[in-house]
This record gives structure tokens, sequence and C-alpha cells, in this order.
């Protein structure tokens, strides 16, 4: 059917029905007529579509609201399929969509519109607008059109500001973009019309510019979406009003002179902007003449300078986009900036530095797309002869400017402020030339300033963790050393005191390594910081970072000058003065009990006696005996812990960065990175194992301890040292008890010599301060000793296995051999016996005389007599009164007695000796002491049973169940949020209360009290934890005495609490209480 059929026999007849009944169904039957129609074709009976529908639609104003949207979708879609050349045709248009919505006689919003219906008007307008050849906008964007446009122009911001629909707000900043003529479709090389369009709605910038704003810098939950349309459609409206595409600006862009006054006018020049501005304060007539005036004047060079300057404040505040979580967010405002920086650089002279500053930072964005096109639009500018010194010449101007306000915005933690800061300084370092930079820092002020403020972005945060301790013996994380090193590099001791987030940390880190990558500016700033740090300046340990960062990147660029550097900070970092800092605050700053004053007539006969009295009880003993400078408070103590993490920080990054050739600072370094291995303090004992392992790592160790074997001379060499400079030092035995828990057999007797002097020291009466530090290293070569004494039987079980197995075979063979063959006839003399003899084991060839000793003078292995040494100089410290002390007294007993199994004659005695004092124990109330002092005794049970069996049941066993007794009472009451180190201890009783009593073979009236005391914890008052071992125990000790458990069990099966662990203990034993029987008598 031909266009012309189509549209007389089915399109008009249609409309025409819509005309006289509109209603949902005639309007269907248009939609469906209408899209089977070629437009294209038959061009003369568009208006005769178009016209009708709009007339209808004007008449509708005021129906149904769901008929309406219908008939403005189908206009929508007619339109989009055409294109308006009649001025008249598109106004009429934009007025019938926006009657819609808007009322013509109030000029206000009409009420109760539906989302569908504003939805539909906008999205027709915007149709209309887009679908208008240039001619007819060129017509459409005059003066008498321009309250049509104003009234679309309040009609959109309303929608963008009121609304929620989501939909709804990005077709209206679509229809804006259209409206202004700055959609993607539009021509940009249409100046002339790019020009009418903005002289046009210029006067309704100020209300647009401001909605446009104020969504930009919305909450997130608006969505990115809304915030980057609104964002582009800030830039673009903005550009059309104030690109220079006169002659007189594009011979300005070449001019020198003309781009320096970008930066000299923008602070000094200021527009009297008095009447280019109407104000609510003015009365209408006074507005009415103002606007007269600007539709008469157009966009006149004062309206362009008072308006820019206006505008200062918007480009200032939205600086803080370029540090956006959202990439689509930093496109647009990247695009935006860029866009104003090519074409509108004179017009915005009070706004150029703002935009620099902003392609500058998202020059380094880590985005790649918007990277390149700030970088393209950099390179761009400084192509242009007037450009071509842009940063150098201004370097001094926009350094200063940022370092002068950076101390604010870091102190106000603002994430996203302090972000798009460090992008600034970061984009800014990239693009300046290293010789501008350096004649910049010459200048000793400009210098302290730049250093200053990298080093407040660094200052660390001082927390009370820094003092937290940890008293026992670390274990060392076996696993791989890479994976090791993975988990070492989170550098926790690193807390910055302002910045919070990851991003604004790794933007610092990567300034800092800008500046490292050049000769010139990196030895500047060493020597300051070295300087800082000689002076022992507040800032010294945010020098030692700065400096680590700068002299240790990750990508090791510029390595020469860098390795230079390198070299020069390990010779200061290994000064003496970095590792003897006190790590603990002094006692002295301890809070002390005030002293009671007598005020008494009698204690006061006179003034001056009386004032003689008070002075000497006010005075403190402590004031008199140490003078306070020599004291160590908490805040001195908190700042040399971080001073001795950073230290060990930077010696590791140096080992990592120096490499293989770092083996020249390890005679200096590597016995002082072990002595804080040994630290008590537990921030201070992770950064030297980072240092620890980094040094492994540089160095290509495997292991631990190949490192330490490798190293031992020099370990050796600096013990020797230290012991013979200062016995009462505790620095040795620090170290040694690091290197025992690093090392295997085979280095042990290089250290011989060393643990004898210390066993000596401990004796003497006057090392009395350094007994913890002796008891570490005793605990540490026992651990030692039984870690390797199990290793040693497990290789002998290996080997034992394959000489059995080996011993099978041989004998399988030698059977078939010696086997007689019935067909062949074999001479038996001439069988392989004398093979067999020769293979046997050698103990009967071997002399008997090396075999047996003599046993009144037993031979012990160098192990043995040297565990028998420590235990009897550990027995003397079970009295002592610290805690830590008694700790490790018992914990080397639990460890070293089990070696002494195998030797009766050398194990009995010192039990005997032990006794007394862990009998002394265990009459204490510290949990921490019960929990290792029955620890000792289980041991004690395993290898000495008979031996102690009568004294347990008469020393030890009534203090065990006078405990858990009193105990069952707290837990069943208490509920505690967090476990007491009472609750531990209970669950620690009860989960070895079995095999205690299996290993000393308890029976009789002592098993039955501790199976009633275990049946208390049946009850489910109890924590569910110590219910759970209860249960244990007695399913544990049922194959030991079967008839005890089941009695004691039956005693509490009655009781209503007890009834359900008791029935589930005798279901898993396979017993159950038989039911109760009525007997009836008669």
């Amino acid at each position: 059917m031909s266009s012309l059929e189509a549209y007389v026999m089915r399109i008009k007849p249609a409309i025409d029905d819509f005309v006289k009944q509109p209603s949902k169904t005639t309007l269907a039957k248009v939609e469906q007529e209408v899209k089977g129609f070629d437009f294209g074709q038959s061009r003369i009976f568009q208006v005769q579509i178009v016209v009708p529908l709009v007339i209808k639609l004007d008449e509708l104003v005021g129906e149904s609201q769901e008929l309406r949207t219908s008939l403005l979708n189908c206009l929508r879609y007619v339109i989009s399929q055409l294109c308006l050349t009649d001025e008249k045709g598109l106004r009429s248009i934009l007025v019938v969509a926006l009657q819609q919505l808007r009322d013509s006689k109030g000029a206000t919003m009409r009420p109760n519109l539906s989302e569908e219906i504003k939805l539909a008007a906008v999205l027709c307008m915007t149709e209309a607008l887009r679908r208008s050849a240039s001619d007819v906008l060129e017509i459409f964007y005059t003066k008498e059109t321009t309250m049509v446009i104003g009234q679309i122009l309040l009609t959109l911001v309303e929608i963008i500001t009121d609304e929620k629909y989501r939909k709804l707000v990005i077709a209206s900043l679509d229809c804006l973009m259209v409206l202004f003529y700055v959609h993607d479709e539009a021509e940009a090389t249409d100046v002339v019309l790019r020009n009418q369009v903005a002289n046009t709605i210029f006067i309704f910038l100020p209300k647009v510019v401001t909605v446009l704003f104020k969504v930009s810098k919305a909450d997130d939950k608006m969505g990115e979406s809304i915030k980057s349309m609104a964002i582009k459609a800030l830039g673009r409206i903005t550009c059309i009003m104030f690109e220079e595409t006169t002659n007189e600006f594009c011979t300005a862009r070449y001019d020198v002179n003309a781009f320096q006054s970008l930066f000299s006018s923008a602070s000094v020049e200021k527009s009297n902007d008095i009447n280019i501005f109407g104000s609510k304060r003015h009365s209408l007539e006074q507005n009415e003449e103002r606007l007269k005036q600007l539709q008469a004047n157009l966009r006149s060079a004062q309206w362009i300078a008072a308006t820019s300057q206006h505008m200062s404040p918007i480009f200032v505040e939205t600086t803080i986009l370029r540090a956006h979580d959202s990439i689509k967010v930093r496109q647009a405002y990247a695009e935006i900036c860029c866009l104003l920086l090519r074409n509108c650089a004179h017009n915005l002279k009070h706004n150029f530095i703002h935009l620099l500053e902003s392609v500058l930072a998202l020059s380094t964005d880590e985005d790649e797309s918007i990277a390149q096109l700030c970088q393209a639009t950099l390179s761009h500018l400084q192509q242009q002869p007037s450009c071509s010194g842009i940063f150098d010449e201004n370097a001094e101007l926009l350094l200063d400017a940022h370092l002068h306000k950076w101390p604010r915005i870091l102190r106000r933690c603002d994430d996203s402020e302090q972000f798009a800061e460090l992008l600034f300084f970061k984009g800014l370092l990239r693009n300046l030339s290293p010789e501008r930079l350096q004649l910049l820092l010459l200048v000793p002020k400009n210098l302290e300033l730049f250093v200053m403020c990298l080093l407040s972005a660094l200052d660390q945060r001082i927390s009370r963790d820094l003092l937290n301790e940890e008293y026992s013996l670390r274990e060392i994380v076996a696993g791989n050393t890479r994976d090791l090193a993975a988990q070492l590099d989170k550098l926790p001791w690193r807390q910055f005191k302002y910045l919070s987030s990851k991003r604004c940390i790794n933007v610092l880190y990567d300034i800092a390594e800008l500046l490292g990558a050049e000769p010139s500016i990196n030895h500047l700033i060493f020597d300051f910081c070295h300087e800082l740090i000689e002076q022992h300046s507040p800032a010294m340990n945010e020098c030692v970072l700065l400096l680590t960062l700068m002299v240790t990147p990750q990508q090791k660029i510029a390595r020469g000058s860098r390795l230079v550097l390198a070299e020069q900070f390990m010779e200061h970092l290994l000064a003496d003065e970095h590792w003897q800092l006190a790590l603990q605050p002094d006692a002295a700053w301890r809070l002390k009990v005030d002293k009671p004053t007598s005020w008494f007539k009698d204690h006061t006969p006179g003034l001056y006696s009386s004032a003689l009295e008070v002075r000497t009880q006010d005075c403190d003993s402590d004031d008199e005996c140490e003078p306070i400078n020599s004291r160590v408070s908490i805040s001195d103590a908190q700042f040399n812990v971080l001073h001795t993490c950073l230290v060990l920080d930077a010696l590791g990054h140096c080992a990592k960065f120096i490499g293989d050739t770092f083996d020249r600072h390890i005679f200096r370094s590597l016995h002082r990175v072990l002595l804080k291995l040994a630290s008590s303090n537990t921030i201070v004992h992770q950064a030297a194992k980072f240092a620890f392992v980094s040094m492994q790592l540089a160095l290509k160790y495997a292991q631990p301890s190949h490192f330490i074997e490798c190293s031992t001379d020099y370990i050796t060499f600096h013990l020797n040292t230290l012991l013979k400079r200062s016995p009462e030092s505790s620095a040795a035995v620090d170290i040694l008890a690091v290197v025992l828990q690093y090392s295997t057999r085979g280095n042990v007797p290089h250290l011989d010599s060393i643990f004898q002097t210390i066993c000596d020291e401990c004796t003497k009466l006057h090392q009395t301060d350094n007994v913890h530090s002796y008891l570490r290293v005793f605990n540490a070569f026992l651990t030692h000793v039984a870690s390797w004494q199990n290793n040693t039987a497990q290789e002998i079980g290996d080997i034992q296995m394959q000489v059995d197995e080996e011993q099978d075979i041989l004998s399988s063979w030698l059977n078939v051999l010696n086997k007689p063959l019935l067909d062949v006839p074999v001479d038996l003399e001439s069988a392989p016996i004398e093979e067999i003899d020769v293979n046997m084991p050698e103990t009967e060839n071997e002399d008997p005389s090396t075999m047996t000793e003599d046993p009144s003078k037993p031979v012990l292995p160098r192990h043995i007599e040297m565990t028998k040494q420590i235990l009897g100089q550990v027995i003397k410290f079970l009295t002592n009164t610290e805690q830590a002390q008694q700790i490790l007294a018992l914990d080397c007993l639990a460890t070293g007695v089990p070696l002494l199994a195998d030797y009766e004659n050398e194990l009995l005695p010192l039990v005997h000796l032990v006794w007394l004092p862990l009998v002394e124990k265990f009459r204490q109330k510290d949990s921490l002491v019960l929990s290792r002092c029955f620890c000792l005794l289980h041991v004690l049970g395993l290898h000495a049973k008979d031996f102690i069996l009568k004294r347990s049941l008469s020393d030890v066993i009534p203090q065990l169940k006078q405990f858990l007794k009193a105990a069952s009472l707290h837990s069943s009451t208490e509920k505690s949020l967090a476990p007491t180190q009472e609750y531990k201890l209970q669950l620690k009783l009860l989960q070895h209360l079995a095999p205690f009593i299996r290993s000393l073979q308890i029976d009789g009236k002592h098993l039955h009290d501790l199976l009633t005391i275990a049946a208390l914890y049946l009850s489910q008052g109890q924590p569910k934890e110590m219910q759970d071992l209860a249960v244990q125990v007695f399913l544990n000790l049922f194959t030991y005495n079967g008839p005890f458990v089941y009695v004691t069990l039956l005693q509490r099966a009655h009781l209503k609490d007890y009834k359900t662990n008791v029935n589930e203990v005798l279901r898993i034993i396979g017993l159950s209480l038989a039911a109760p029987v009525d007997v009836n008598l008669d």
C-alpha cells in the first residue's frame, strides 16, 4: 500500500475518530497505524498528522492524565520520525507540552501530576528540540521566545530539584542540555547558533548553574548517573556562555602577556557588578530595569567578568569531585575541566587556576582514560606559544597557595578534600620540570615549608597499643618465607594521624617516590630530614618514614642515585642512638597513693615547725633520688617504640632495595635486629621480624635457620663482646634466646661456651635484675632441645622402619636360597651359610667393654647435662614473687622434665626438689600460675607416677577439689561476656582431669571425690563448654573404672538439671536407667 493510500484509508480515519471521541481505545488505533507509516516518503502528510494531535492535546488539558500521557508518547514518536522545519510548529509543540505541566496563568506547576505525565512531557519537548533544523533554531532563539524558554527552564529546574524519580530527573537534565544546545548531537562548530543561544538564555544562567552545582555536590544516594549528567551539563552550559569565539580572544590565545595576566588579574581585579545582577533586596522595578539592560546589551564584557568572578565559589567547591570514588563522575568532571580550559581560559580568568589545578591532579588519576585526557589537555596548552612555560613560571604561585592551605585541609580529616589536594601535588610534581623545582627548593624558606607539609601528612598516631607486651616466648611462624613476608608487609606500626583512607596514603607514597626519583631533589630533602633527625626534632619519626619512602620505592626507578642515598641512610640508621631507647615507661611515672598528712593541733605547735612538718610529709622520695628530666614518661616510651619500629621498617626496606650486596651491613645490623626480635613489646617484635625476613630475602637464604647458621661467627662475636663489656646487661641473653629459636642442632655447639657463661652468671646474687632474661633463654633452650629430640626420634623411627623392611626382604631371599630343590641336587655344605654369618648384626663382634659403662659414674649426654643444670637453677625461682618469673620457671620445668624421662636417677631427685615449692604455688589464688602448676603436675604424673602418688593425694588433690568445687558455684551464677582467667583454668582442669587420674592411677575415695566434683559440671546451669568437657571426663574414665562412674552418675540421674547430660553419657557408653516400676502389694 502506498503512503497516500495508507494515510487516506487508515491514518486519517483513526485520527478523526480520536478527535471526535478521545479515549485510550481510539488513541491505541492511532498509535498502531502511525507506527506502520513511512514518514520519509510522504512529508506532505506530516502536518496533517501532527497538527490534529497537538490541537487535541491542548484541548485535553485538565482531563485524564493517563490519556494525555499516552497522547504525549504518541506525539513524541511521530516527531522522532520527522524533521521540524517550521519555527511556529516547534513553538506550538513546546507550549502545548509545557501546558500539561505548568499553569500559564499562575506560572506555577500544576498540582497532583503523575510522574508518568511529567516524564512524557519532558521527553516530548526534548524530542521536538532535537528534531528541529538549525535554521529553525536560529529563528526560535530570539527575544520573543525568551518567555517560553524561561518557563521551560524553570519547569526543568523544579523537576531536577524536587523530584525523586531518577528516570524523570535524567530526562530533565537531558532536556536542559538540548535546550542550551550542548547535547551530544549538537554541532560544536556552529559558532553562530551557539552564540545566539547563549545571548538568548544567558539571563537564566545563575538559576540553572546553581541548581546543577547543588546536584553535582549532592549525596551519593542520588546515583552516579544523575551526578555525572549534572556535572556534564554544568560544564557544557558554562562553556557555551563563556567560550571565546571572537577574533580578539583567538589572538589572545597566542599572546604571552595576555596569558600571564590570567594569573595576576584573577586575585587583583574586582569588577563593579552592582548593576549587573538583580537582588531580592531591590524593588521589582529595579530588577526589571536591570533585566531590560541585560537584554539590550546581551553578554557584554562587563557581564562576563562579573559572572566569572561570581562563579568562583562553584569552581572551588567542585574541585572535591576529582577525589570522587566513581570513575564515571571523575570522567565527567575531567571532561568539563579540559573543555573549559581549552575554550574559556580568558573569559574564566578568575577560575583559570582552579581548572588548571584539577586537570593537573586528574592527570595522575588511577583510571587510564581520565589520565590520558588530562595529559593531552596539558600537552595542548604547553604547545601554544603563550602557555609553554605554564608550570615553570607559576610553580611558586601554585605551590605556595596550596602548601599554606594544606594544614587546614589535613586537620579537617575530610578524606575527599585530602585526596583532591594530594592529587594536585602529585600532578604538579609530575608535570613540573626538575630544574624549576630545584630552583624553588634551593630557597631555605620554600624547602622548609615544602618538607614540613609532607611531614605533617606523614604524622604518625601515638596510641596505647604501642606499649602492649607479651612476656611468654613466642613461637616461630612456620611456612613459606615469601608468604610470611607478604603478611609482614602490612606494616601495622604505620598509623597515620590524619589520613584514614588507603587511597590518600597511596598518593602520598607516590609523591615521596616522585621526589626520590630526581637526584637534584632527593639530596636536598635527604639532607634537610637528616638534620632534623640529628637535632632530635619532634618530627624525626616522620623524617625516617619520608626517607624510607623516597629511597626504597617498590618500583626501582633511578636506582643509581637512590643506592647512594640508601648507603648513607644505612649509616645513619645503624647509629647507637636509634637502638638504645627505653621502650617502657619509668616506674616513677606510675600512679602512687597520696600520703596522708596530719593536721591535728598537737602535731602543729608552731607555724614554722608545722610548715616544716607538712613540707617533709608532702615531699616524695622519688623527687629526691632522681632528677625529673631522666625519667621516661608514658608518652616518651610510646615515641621511642614508634621510632624503633620505623627504624626497623627502614632497615628492612633498605635491605630489600640494596639486594645481595647488603651483606656488608650484616655485621653491624643483624645482632641489633635479633635483640629487637627478643623484645617483649608486641609491635617492636613485629617490626623486627619484618626487618629480619627482609634481610633474609635480600641475601637469598631459603630459611631463617640458614641465615643464622651462616652468620654464627658474627653473632658469637657480638655476644661475647656484650657479655664481657656489661655482664649485668640482658641484651646478650635476649639475643641468644632468639638465636636458639631460629637455630638447628648444627650450629648450637658454637654457642656452648656462651651458654655456659650465662648459666654461671645466673648463679650470682647480684644478677636479680636479669632473672627474667635468663629464664627466657632457658625456656628457649629447653624448647629447642625438646623439638630436636622429637625430630631425632622421628628420624630414627623412619630409619628403623626402613631397616626392618630391608631385613624382612633379606630374610625372605635367604629362605629361598636355603630351600632345597627337588630336581637339582645341591650340596648343602656349599650353601651360603658363611655369608649369612657375615651379614649378621655386628653387635656380637663388638668389644663388650665399649658397650657397658661403670654404673657408679654414668656419663650423660651434653644436652641432658645442660638440661639438668638448667632445671636445678630454675627451681630457685619458683619462690619468686613476680608473676612473670614464676610462669617462666614453671614453663621451663614442664618442658625440661620430659627430657629426663629416660634418666630416672636424675629425674627423681629433681622431682623431690620441685615438690614443696610446687605445693606452695597450688595454695595461691593466681589463675595464671595455677594453670602452669597443673600442667607441671600432669607432666610429673606421666613421668614420676608412683613417686608422687601419695604426695599428690595428700598435698595437691585436696587443693584441686577445693578450687573446682568453689569455682563451679561462680561459673553457674556469673555470666561474663569475656572469659576470665578463672574460667580458663576451669576448662583446663576439666580437659586434663581424666589423663591426670589415669597417669597417677588414682583410685578409691580420692577418685570418688574427684568424680563427684566433676559431676557438678554436668548441670545445665553451667556454661555449655564446661558441660561438654565434663561429659568427656566420664566417657574417658568409664574404661578406667566403670562402676565408680556409673555410681556417680546414678546419684545425679534423678535431678532435673543433670538428667540431660547424665542420660547422654549413659547412652554413649551403652547403659540406661531402668524405668520406675509400680509394685502392687495386693
